[in-house]
């Protein structure tokens, strides 16, 4: 055991390119000391890198396989669907719960993928999977959440930008960001001071979310920079990076020397590429997917749509989900899938994140591709072409990897899996799919909605996130490597003093100590009950989260 406490500093999406470089201009003093003071490094992500997953498995230790989530959705291949869920849809227990049971006191402020609140020996905020502030369950103990707004306002779940950046208020976006991470240190540090606790976690959500909107300004690369925007809002993002340092700075200063501070993020971040909308294209010129002649008014549907986004309160366009929700399902499954002739399709791409399915018989509604002989060959037809893509404008290849869902998932929930993963090349610019010298299908070349339209979501998730750790025992200024998400969860509850279950997939992260660590114990997990519910929402509370994940670009 090295300390006897253990604080966690979460912030979604932060990435050691923009620190580096940051640090090296003198502007995140606080990192600077935490590097010099501890041992940092990259955070290998999940597979997929979408946060629903990564969180999850954050808190699991363990791969989407053996919890479940691989979305805030659950895709439909019954109906080619997609299903809002929970954290009740969870099959496993998270760190904290682990501690609880153990007698620590806990504090969970923020953590996506926590809604419904379970009891924790301590208290418990959920995260951004949660309706809204007033829902039941929101947080633990009961009451809890009237006595935090008592003293600080009402609680901001996320700031919600996208709606303001697609009507074209940007100043508005901003004070928005600048709000919401100011509201979360006065609550964490508040927190920290009134109840008691040996492992304290507070995930900081503005920076994803900022990061997603405003990358083009910050990234002179990006097709849609423009000089005079870049003048106006060009350090935003660098702004948000340094609010973050004074805050950390403030750690470093007060937690104790018996307390162990971890700062990571999910998934790292970067331009958003456009090759990852322009799947299904790609596939309809190879002949796996056909579409129904026209739109079938799938364009309008698109624009009215934005129109919703950009010129209606989030009140009204609940209001709007709560009076229609079946409307709402169908214009998601729409948009997602666009017009698509299943009868005569063979592969495709929910279209949100890089993915394709195959549409298998005995699986997928209307199937055609029988399982077995036939669903290999075209799999592996699949990996050899999606792994010879290349870029529209340069001609180098643009994919680092396509992994079958095997490769990367264990567990009884690995179906649920797309069934390729497309992981694109990082270190290069991609414009986009070469089509082999052919322009996609003029009504296919990409997104139009606010989810996937890379001139109001410029930014996304790349694999690797950050890591910096300083507490007794650990190692002073030195840089580490190997480290993965999974790991965290075990490391936290070795550090604790506590065993770690026999069915996490993570380790404990060794190379974080100066010496070697006491050897580590482990238990037999309790057996796996399953998930505690269906992880559904009632039709206002999906209504909420349709909204909420929709602003943030996760969904369309």
């Amino acid at each position: 055991m090295t300390g006897r406490r253990v604080f966690v500093l979460g912030l979604d999406g932060a990435t050691f390119d923009i620190i580096h470089r940051m640090r090296a201009a003198g502007r995140l003093p606080a990192f600077g000391r935490l590097m010099q003071e501890g041992a940092w490094g990259r955070l290998e992500s999940i597979d997929n890198m979408r946060s629903a997953a990564a969180w999850t498995s954050f808190l699991t230790g363990t791969n989407p396989g053996k919890h479940g989530i691989y979305e805030f959705y659950d895709y439909l291949p019954e109906s080619y669907s997609l299903r809002f869920i929970n954290a009740g849809i969870r099959d496993g227990q998270s760190v904290w719960g682990l501690l609880s049971a153990h007698g620590k006191k806990v504090g969970v402020l923020n953590v996506p993928m926590t809604y419904p609140a379970e009891a924790v020996n301590g208290f418990l905020v959920a995260g951004l999977d949660g309706p809204s502030a007033a829902s039941p369950g929101f947080a633990h103990p009961p009451g809890f959440m009237q006595k935090l707004e008592a003293q600080y306002g009402p609680y901001v779940i996320e700031p919600g930008l996208t709606g303001a950046m697609v009507g074209g208020r940007i100043p508005e976006a901003v004070r928005l960001i600048r709000e919401e991470i100011e509201q979360k240190i006065a609550i964490t540090r508040g927190l920290m001071k009134s109840e008691p606790w040996d492992f304290f976690i507070s995930v900081f959500r503005s920076l994803d979310a900022v990061q997603h909107t405003f990358w083009k300004y910050m990234d002179p690369k990006h097709p849609d920079h423009q000089a005079a925007e870049a003048a106006q809002f060009g350090t935003v993002i660098d702004d948000v990076y340094a609010m973050i340092d004074v805050f950390l700075g403030e750690l470093l200063d007060t937690l104790d020397a018996d307390t162990t501070l971890f700062v990571m993020s999910d998934h790292g971040f970067g331009r958003k590429v456009p090759a990852g909308s322009q799947i299904n294209p790609w596939l309809s010129t190879r002949g796996l997917l056909t579409y129904r002649k026209g739109d079938g008014g799938a364009g309008l549907l698109r624009e009215v749509y934005k129109r919703v986004v950009g010129r209606t309160s989030r009140r009204m366009k609940e209001r709007l989900w709560q009076l229609f929700p079946s409307l709402r399902d169908r214009v998601q499954s729409r948009i997602c899938f666009s017009n698509i002739d299943w009868r005569r399709t063979r592969a495709y791409s929910d279209s949100l994140f890089a993915n394709v399915r195959v549409n298998l018989r005995g699986r997928e509604q209307q199937g055609i591709v029988e399982p077995g002989a036939e669903y290999e060959a075209l799999i592996t037809g699949l990996i050899r072409d999606l792994k010879a893509l290349r870029d529209a404008k340069t001609g180098e290849p643009i994919v680092r990897d396509v992994l079958r869902k095997e490769d990367c998932y264990q567990g009884p929930y690995m179906g649920k899996a797309p069934d390729l993963l497309v992981r694109w090349r990082e270190d290069i610019d991609i414009s986009g799919i070469d089509f082999e010298g052919r322009p996609p299908p003029p009504s296919r070349i990409g997104p139009a909605v606010p989810g996937e339209d890379p001139r109001i979501i410029s930014g996304d998730h790349h694999l690797n996130g950050v890591l910096l750790a300083r507490g007794p025992g650990l190692r002073r200024g030195a840089e580490v490597s190997g480290a993965r998400l999974i790991d965290l969860a075990p490391t936290f509850l070795h550090t604790l003093g506590q065993a770690v279950p026999s069915d996490m997939d993570g380790r404990v992260l060794d190379q974080l100590f100066a010496a070697a660590p006491a050897p580590v114990q482990f238990e037999d997990a309790a057996p796996r009950q399953g998930p505690q519910g269906d992880g559904a929402y009632d039709a206002a509370a999906e209504a909420a989260m349709h909204a909420r994940l929709r602003d943030l670009g996760y969904v369309e």
